[in-house]
């Protein structure tokens, strides 16, 4: 049955016109007004039929030249597409990210590509091949970090793990390239730096209790000398110390909570991002985290001591941040730590999350709820915090020093010849 090539709707004359892949079974076409109805009632039957054959006609041409401007405009964006140089490219791919990626991971990617803009120079993408990869990487083994050499003045240059990430980043870029843009011919398998495999380290529950009496102390040393900065610092200290351990949550998390996010009645932490500090949620997740015992009774006591002006968890007790880069807090955390005694570690990560993560893994919390805790995507994630390898190990050299002294006693027991 042959389709209509004119329908009448909303007193209107529509034409139906194929769509762009030809008419298909079950499927409209594209629709166009060609006219109104009672603009045409002062002609008959058969001059309506000519003049609308005519209006669907000069629609027709009209709609194909509309597809021709689309197709050339299309080839016309691919041929400067694949004439876009790596700065160029990256330019666009940043823009593409702005919407879901924070300014920190924005700007980790940028850094990533300047190392790779300093080896191989800003050329045509397209022109990307295994030879500049290796310019890439033999470049990353000549960047400086900002840790001297200790004895001297010179600096070290990035870790292994560090150059992995870079590559890591990089590739990324690559893919982009061409999966979204399809400028690259090949799909890009760079190889990465290796990485150096280390023992997770972590603080013991006895550690982290010294840590926490060492503030307790130093925060009563500043309120018997009623030394401001010092009692807001200690005090800020104290509630990131607790948030850590109670919690598990991280620093940057802690350091973007607003009081109005901690709801004592129900018990939860609402973690959202903080459009003030320019904070986003890793993953762009908003979780709500249980309030145990330990935490609401400090909380309790915290909140109560408040005043009305402090809007932050870690506030400076005006209404503003303690601190506005969550480094100055690291930093200052692990000075105490090095106070205590405690070995050198990024002490929020590896210090308290990591620590308290590995505590309740090594005593038989169940791996899915640690996982929900953590907010680890994957509990393959989560099972990197099991330390069974150092368990393990120990086992091992305690069953040494067993296996040893049964000698040494037996050997003891024996009769001299």
């Amino acid at each position: 049955m042959a389709r209509k090539r004119f329908i009448i709707r909303d007193g209107n004359h529509v034409g139906e016109f194929a769509p762009k892949g030809g008419w298909q079974p079950g499927r409209r076409g594209v629709r166009r007004t060609l006219c109104s109805v009672a603009s045409l009632l002062h002609l008959s039957e058969d001059e309506q039929q000519v003049r609308l054959w005519d209006l669907y006609r000069k629609t027709m041409q009209d709609l194909e030249n509309e597809r021709e401007a689309e197709k050339e405009q299309r080839a016309k964006k691919k041929r400067e597409t694949n004439n876009w140089t790596i700065k160029q490219a990256v330019k666009e791919w940043l823009t593409d990210l702005a919407g879901d990626c924070s300014e920190k991971t924005l700007n980790a990617y940028q850094k990533s590509v300047s190392y790779y803009l300093e080896a191989c120079g800003n050329h045509l993408v397209r022109d990307y091949d295994s030879s500049h990869h290796a310019k890439f990487l033999k470049h990353l083994k000549t960047v400086h970090s900002n840790r001297k050499i200790p004895g001297t003045d010179r600096f070290q240059t990035i870790a292994g793990n560090t150059q992995n990430y870079h590559a890591r980043q990089f590739s990324i870029f690559l893919r982009w390239c061409y999966f979204e843009k399809r400028i690259l011919e090949h799909r890009p398998k760079p190889r990465l730096p290796r990485k150096t495999q280390t023992d997770m380290e972590t603080y013991s529950m006895k550690e982290l209790e010294t840590l926490r009496l060492h503030i307790l102390k130093r925060l009563e040393d500043a309120e018997a000398r009623e030394h401001a900065r010092d009692i807001c610092n200690l005090k800020n200290m104290l509630r990131a110390y607790m948030m850590a351990t109670q919690s598990i949550m991280r620093l940057g998390a802690i350091w973007a909570l607003m009081l109005e996010n901690i709801d004592i009645d129900r018990r939860i932490i609402r973690i959202r991002d903080n459009p003030e500090l320019g904070w986003v949620n890793k993953k762009n997740k908003w979780p709500n985290k249980a309030i145990n015992n330990v935490l609401l009774e400090f909380l309790e006591q915290d909140l109560a001591d408040r005043n009305e002006k402090e809007r932050f968890y870690l506030d400076k007790g005006n209404g503003t941040p303690w601190r506005f880069d969550t480094r100055d807090i690291s930093s200052m955390a692990g000075k105490l730590c090095e106070e205590c005694g405690l070995p050198k570690l990024k002490p929020f990560h590896w210090g308290m999350r990591a620590t308290m993560i590995t505590s309740m893994l090594n005593n038989g919390v169940d791996p899915f709820a640690v996982q929900q805790l953590a907010d680890h995507d994957n509990i393959s994630t989560t099972m990197l915090y099991m330390n069974s390898r150092t368990v393990q190990q120990k086992n091992a050299t305690d069953a040494l020093a067993r296996i040893s002294k049964s000698v040494t006693e037996v050997s003891r027991d024996q009769p001299e010849t």
